[in-house]
């Protein structure tokens, strides 16, 4: 398989069954080696092993960072993020941290056409006491999301986020480059 990623994030594919043998921070799931952990690729070619090498930096966050992450949480108005990592010098930084994120809704039942649980965005640190961000800028928002019914993966056609399993069509507050997530320029996610 060509291009395959150097840094991945939880649920990434990061090769086929038949091609390595899920090692460290890996599982195998339908036939692919996903990742369960934020790292860098290792790939051992002579034993056919594929593994995710995670390294435990306490680099802190700063306001104005870039910080890709997780939705684990919508509470009242507001959005937990679970920051996998962050971009400084443009260099991708491990994390492990919470943010915030205000959303603009009255109710909790119309975030969904902002974003919901499970979506992986790109985000904006505002203040770091608390950890606040934003996805309302440009280049900011969801890359990656899930059918709020069937929980299959929504794919862009035509301006809309579409699930190519039950055909529902949702919404959310897209990044630019949803779906073909490219976070420094040279990770490309496969399909």
């Amino acid at each position: 398989m060509d291009q395959l990623k150097d840094i991945v994030f939880p649920g990434d594919i990061i090769a086929k069954e038949e091609e390595y043998v899920s090692g460290k921070n890996t599982q195998d799931v339908d036939g692919d080696v996903i990742s369960t952990a934020f790292g860098k690729v290792a790939r051992d070619d002579k034993a056919l092993v594929i593994s995710v090498n995670t390294t435990r930096q306490s680099v802190p966050v700063k306001k104005y960072d870039i910080v890709y992450g997780k939705v684990i949480k919508l509470l009242n108005k507001e959005a937990i993020v679970l920051v996998s990592g962050f971009v400084r010098d443009g260099q991708l930084i491990p994390a492990n941290t919470e943010t915030r994120i205000r959303l603009p809704i009255p109710n909790k039942t119309m975030y969904s056409h902002i974003l919901t649980l499970g979506d992986l965005v790109r985000a904006r640190i505002i203040s770091t006491r608390p950890s606040y961000s934003t996805i309302f800028d440009n280049g900011l928002g969801v890359l990656k999301s899930r059918c709020t019914i069937c929980r299959n993966e929504l794919t862009l056609e035509n301006g809309k986020l579409m699930c190519r399993n039950c055909g529902r069509i949702e919404q959310r507050k897209l990044a630019p480059d949803y779906g073909n997530i490219n976070i420094l320029g040279d990770n490309h996610e496969r399909s």
